[in-house]
């Protein structure tokens, strides 16, 4: 993971996707990432297209194309209505960064609103077998080639493309990352006729998993429910 190392301090390669015409998205995510010197941050003009999800997996396809070109080991892939919660901590996001990359991992979500089964792999690391959502996701690069690879079709999603092509996918507990409502979707029709949608998905995922974490520390590492 040398292409973290920036001096004496590590630093994580970010690209942040944003529509040029969301403004309200722009001044949202700038102020995320202020003062957080730990991300070398690169906004990237979102590809358009009349399926939003086909413009996502364009606008990632893109990144990765230029995390190689930059030689980057690791990266993050940010959407603009990514916000961190209060667990964020510069200090834990590193540790798991590194800690996932020796266990194999393609990917590793900040947070999700959706999985299926989610199995424990370090006290705040869960292995899922699927997820939801895509604003804020490390991405290694053993991966990068299995991106570029796919061919992307017009009723696929990238959250479920990720899942379907990767077997190493890892989330963090607790959620570093959420998203943001702005009262419209770029991406997904049913959030846009369903508004609140995203922040009652990532509530139900929150306590799904908070539940296998409580039991999984009492087992496994503290020997009490935390």
């Amino acid at each position: 993971m040398e292409a973290m190392k920036k001096g004496s301090d590590f630093y994580i390669p970010t690209y942040v996707i944003n529509m040029k015409e969301r403004l309200d998205r722009k001044k949202h995510i700038i102020g995320e990432f202020k003062g957080r010197d730990e991300f070398d941050v690169t906004y990237i003009d979102a590809c358009t297209h009349t399926i939003g999800a086909v413009g996502l997996w364009n606008s990632i396809v893109r990144i990765i194309r230029l995390a190689i070109e930059n030689e980057d080991d690791v990266i993050v892939i940010c959407e603009d209505d990514h916000y961190f919660t209060e667990d964020y901590s510069k200090n834990f996001l590193i540790e798991n960064i590194l800690e996932a990359h020796e266990q194999g991992a393609d990917v590793l979500s900040g947070g999700i609103g959706g999985f299926g089964y989610a199995v424990p792999i370090a006290r705040n690391r869960y292995w899922v077998d699927w997820f939801w959502c895509t604003q804020f996701i490390v991405v290694y690069k053993k991966f990068f080639r299995k991106i570029l690879d796919y061919a992307f079709k017009e009723n696929d999603t990238a959250d479920g493309v990720i899942s379907q092509i990767s077997n190493n996918k890892m989330v963090l507990y607790p959620f570093i990352s959420r998203q943001k409502e702005f009262g419209y979707s770029d991406i997904t029709q049913n959030n846009k006729d369903n508004p609140g949608l995203i922040t009652q998905l990532f509530q139900q995922a929150d306590a799904y998993l908070s539940a296998i974490h409580k039991v999984s520390n009492f087992y496994n590492y503290s020997n009490s429910f935390e």
